[in-house]
C-alpha cells in the first residue's frame, strides 16, 4: 500500500492518478504522520519540497525500516518551469 505526502498541488495530482494522498503545510506534521502510519504503508512518496527539509529524518527511517520505501518525488510547486512525466516516474519506481 502506498501514499503520497506533500504539498496539496502534488498530492492532488497523484490523487487524480488514483493514489491515496495527504497534503501538509508543515514538514514536521508530515514526519509525524509517517511515524504514526509506518506500519500501514509500504511505500511513501514524499514531495521534494518537504523531503529536502526532512533529509536526515528520512535517511534514519530508511535505515530503521528496510522493508519500507521512501521516495522523493518532484514537487509540482518546484517544477513549474519544466515538464515532469509523473506517471512515467511512478511506473519506473513501482516497476509497472
Amino acid at each position: 500500500m502506498s501514499i503520497v505526502l506533500g504539498d496539496r498541488y502534488t498530492v492532488d495530482l497523484f490523487k487524480l492518478m488514483g493514489f491515496d494522498g495527504r497534503a501538509f503545510t508543515d514538514a514536521k506534521e508530515l514526519y509525524e504522520y509517517i511515524l504514526k502510519n509506518i506500519n500501514i504503508y509500504n511505500v511513501f512518496f514524499i514531495s521534494s519540497n518537504f523531503a529536502k527539509q526532512l533529509r536526515k529524518e528520512l535517511d534514519e527511517l530508511r535505515l530503521r525500516n528496510t522493508n519500507k520505501i521512501f521516495v522523493e518525488i518532484p514537487s509540482v510547486l518546484e517544477n513549474m518551469e519544466k515538464e515532469v512525466n509523473y506517471l512515467q516516474l511512478v511506473r519506473q519506481i513501482l516497476g509497472g
